[in-house]
């Protein structure tokens, strides 16, 4: 008799440490879980400032004016800003394109015209993050407006020309419908370029802040 007792007992240790064993395991399991999503959630945060350091919102006021003003996606100011100059308010290309959106003194004289403020400004105010955001803006809604709300044809047309723009939408090479580009078929690697690092600035500027 004592010894089936001292059987049953060995045999009801057993399956308590089983069950212990179960138990712990799967508070184990629990923990590093946890650990593994803090981590994951940890480098998720850094990865996202790291990124909103390579995608700044700088001048942010002037953009959301504008952006309000003509009727802009701020996330496509930003990109264009961005892929134009870096946000940097005194760059200038060898060509003479100036400031932060990169504008030509002829385009800038033009716009002044189109918009009734002949000689308001001088070309070195371009170099004013304002006044550059402010035409660069008003020349990106007057592109889009041209197209007829399309992007891709506004955003070629600011980089290679709008005459430029209206040649390839008569080509079937470069256009199904004439009234919007094939990307991947734009003609000067330059503008393609140009038009594929906006787009997928403006996709990431609207992922990270949105």
């Amino acid at each position: 008799m004592a010894q089936r007792h001292a059987d049953s007992r060995r045999k009801s240790s057993r399956r308590r440490s089983k069950a212990n064993l179960v138990v712990w395991g799967a508070v184990i399991a629990i923990l590093l879980t946890a650990v593994i999503l803090a981590a994951s959630g940890v480098r998720n945060g850094v990865s996202d400032r790291v990124k909103k350091a390579q995608y700044p919102e700088s001048y942010g006021s002037e953009v959301s004016a504008a952006a309000k003003t003509y009727r802009l996606d701020p996330a496509l100011i930003y990109a264009v800003i961005r892929t134009e100059s870096n946000f940097q308010a005194n760059a200038e290309s060898g060509a003479g394109a100036r400031g932060l959106m990169q504008l030509m003194p002829e385009t800038f004289a033009w716009l002044m015209d189109y918009r009734g403020e002949e000689n308001a400004y001088t070309a070195d105010d371009l170099f004013d993050p304002s006044v550059n955001i402010d035409y660069g803006c008003y020349f990106l809604r007057y592109l889009l407006d041209y197209f007829h709300g399309d992007e891709i044809c506004a955003v070629a047309a600011y980089n290679g020309g709008l005459s430029q723009v209206e040649k390839w939408l008569e080509d079937s090479d470069f256009s199904d419908d004439g009234q919007s580009l094939i990307i991947d078929n734009i003609p000067i690697n330059e503008t393609r370029d140009y038009v594929k690092k906006v787009e997928s600035a403006k996709k990431t500027y609207g992922e990270l802040y949105q």
